[in-house]
């Protein structure tokens, strides 16, 4: 029960949640579509202004005295307007010299003045440059006005041409930054927000707005010291991928809506782009004032559920009781059960019921418990006896496989069988007769017993074979025959045989579907070999034997397939690029090495890949190295 209204109230609150959600995205990007549309009728109106002014500007663009005159007349009808200036070209006037830029500011008495000199050198400002290349006007980015309102302004700046449509200058409005803030915290103080939410510092609490340029420094924020200081990149985890590229979209001019981390404040942020001027306005909501109006609810519903928890605790607990306590007798009769007393004493139950019938089952347990005990007793005794045979079994597998090597000047021989379970299917073998070598390795198919005997089929099969054979084809078809005789469960071994002259070190082989041998001189080889049909799949069957030529000095190596395919604990093979790196790490030392240290190198290396996974099939290893006769 407590699973289940957990499981409700994590909906409803889950509900609540999405909820608010939707109703803060709708409700403050509706606070975004207003902004933007206000925003832009401002700037439309100081744009609008601006082009009405410039008609008065070119009718007396004959006489500065009454132009000036003019733009003292002009700056008192509009209230939007902090200030106008007109740059001319370098001595368009000449009573006036090179600088002529005349400004008329909104703050003050004064007449409008001169304010272009060398040390206001205005012809190479950006605004005055753009100013000229513009044909219909553009707003200049924020920048400090040093010499006409000593402030953080905005421009919007025009070209101006002369009757011959030559270029005589720019004409310009300015604009605020601190009036634009003002705007932007009448907005914030609206209808859209009441009560402690209006506290424009307390930025936990309630939304604000900020604005920034292209380069993300600030342009408006409630906190007047970062405009034009701070950059809001100072006010993000620069590490967060996320984050940061959220604000290049803002700085971009995107529009969207995401949560993250600005200002050190967890805050949903909404963003959109002014076309006019390419800024980017951002919502800021922090997450606190969202999710705060539903914390009493939320605290409501849990209260009650807590209460109505504890009255249901109380009444179970009551019940419970009653039912189980029948159980606890049954229990001290399960636990002397379970010490292995199988005939101690089960309660009597009265009533006809599921612990009556559990009761039942006791017992009936207690008797079919007894008879297990004895059969299990029965089965363990068979199978140490199983294994016992196993293991013997085991070892005389293993006693056929030779140990001991050829202590010789003109080969050097190892072996190797590590088999995956108590006996296995791979074999390897060898003797030497009439100055040659009869050698041969195996994998049997299958596993346990049966792959067992065919093993010991195929080693008896090649010693008495090669005891009077010495064509590598021939040996292996008499075995091929006998094995394939009355093979009604189809098993099969693969299988490499080869006889080396130890004199002419002429090597005769044949294959029957074994992997192919190596040849190790100064690189890592197969040796090429006819796959030919594993032994035990058909009497009758034409091998086709090889012969090449090996030379002091080379050694041959033979495996089965459980070198390349022992597998790790990702199950990824050993393959034959491991092995050959392997063999490749000997030759590089520039000496010839012993077989058996061909030999343990592999091991060696595939204990190491594999670590702790189990041994999946049998590994067999066979080194030959030819050496110089002494």
């Amino acid at each position: 029960m407590l699973v289940t209204l957990v499981v409700i109230a994590g909906i409803i609150i889950g509900i609540t949640f999405s909820a608010i959600k939707n109703t803060t995205d709708d409700r403050y990007e509706s606070v975004m579509n207003m902004i933007d549309e206000k925003l832009e009728r401002i700037l439309a109106t100081e744009e609008l202004c601006a082009r009405n002014v410039i008609d008065e500007v070119y009718y007396w663009l004959d006489s500065p005295e009454m132009m000036m005159q003019s733009l003292e007349n002009e700056i008192k009808l509009n209230n939007y307007i902090e200030g106008y200036f007109i740059a001319f070209e370098p001595n368009h006037y000449p009573q006036y010299g090179r600088w002529f830029e005349v400004y008329m500011n909104q703050n003050t008495d004064e007449h409008a003045r001169n304010i272009g000199s060398p040390d206001h050198d205005y012809l190479n400002k950006e605004w005055y440059i753009k100013g000229k290349e513009s044909k219909n006007g553009f707003w200049t980015d924020p920048y400090f006005d040093d010499i006409g309102q000593n402030d953080n302004i905005c421009s919007f700046v025009m070209p101006l041409y002369d009757k011959r449509d030559s270029i005589v200058g720019v004409f310009g409005a300015d604009m605020s930054l601190k009036w634009l803030a003002k705007e932007l915290e009448i907005i914030n103080t609206d209808s859209y927000h009441t009560g402690a939410l209006r506290n424009i510092a307390s930025k936990d609490y309630g939304f604000y707005i900020f604005i920034i340029n292209r380069e993300g420094t600030f342009i408006a924020h409630p906190q007047w010291e970062r405009v034009m200081k701070e950059n809001v990149l100072s006010y993000i985890d620069q590490h967060n991928e996320r984050d940061m590229q959220v604000i290049v979209d803002m700085i971009q001019g995107k529009e969207g809506r995401t949560s993250m981390v600005i200002d050190g404040l967890w805050a949903n942020v909404y963003y959109s782009q002014l076309e006019t001027t390419n800024w980017s306005v951002a919502i800021v909501v922090p997450k606190r004032a969202i999710w705060l109006p539903a914390l009493p609810l939320i605290g409501l519903m849990l209260l009650v559920m807590v209460i109505g928890m504890v009255v249901i605790y109380f009444f179970c607990r009551s019940n419970i009781r009653q039912v189980v306590s029948p159980l606890n007798a049954l229990a001290d009769s399960a636990d002397e059960v379970a010490k292995g007393n199988f005939d101690a004493p089960l309660p009597d139950i009265e009533h006809k019921d599921e612990v009556c019938k559990l009761r039942d089952s006791f017992a009936a347990m207690q008797q079919s418990l007894e008879q297990y005990m004895q059969d299990l007793k029965e089965q363990t005794a068979k199978e140490a006896a199983f294994n016992y045979e196993l293991n013997v079994a085991g070892g005389l597998q293993m006693s056929m496989i030779p140990h001991t090597f050829p202590k010789r000047s003109d080969i050097d021989l190892y072996g190797y069988l590590k088999p995956a379970k108590s006996i296995g299917g791979d074999l390897y073998d060898y003797f030497i007769r009439d100055d040659k070598l009869f050698f041969c390795i195996g994998d049997v198919s299958g596993k346990g017993i049966p792959a067992a005997l065919l093993m010991a089929a195929t080693h008896y099969l090649f010693r008495i074979t090669s005891g009077h054979q010495n064509d590598p084809k021939r040996i292996v078809e008499i075995m091929n025959d006998l094995l394939s005789a009355d093979n009604d469960a189809l098993m099969f071994c693969t299988f490499f045989l080869g006889v080396l002259d130890l004199k002419t070190h002429l090597l005769k082989y044949c294959n029957a579907g074994h992997e192919c041998p190596i040849l190790i001189t100064s690189e890592v080889n197969m040796i090429p070999v006819e796959c030919n049909l594993a032994l035990g799949l058909g009497e009758g069957f034409a091998y086709k034997s090889e012969e090449m030529q090996l030379s002091p000095g080379n050694v041959l190596l033979l495996s089965t397939d459980g070198l390349k395919e022992a597998a790790n604990e990702e199950l990824k093979p050993f393959e034959k690029q491991r092995m050959n790196a392997s063999l490749q790490q000997i030759v590089d030392k520039g000496h010839t090495a012993a077989a058996a240290d061909y030999v343990h190198q592999l091991v060696d290396d595939v204990a190491a890949f594999v670590k702790d996974a189990p041994q999946s099939d049998d590994l067999t290893l066979m080194a030959i190295v030819i050496k110089t006769t002494i």
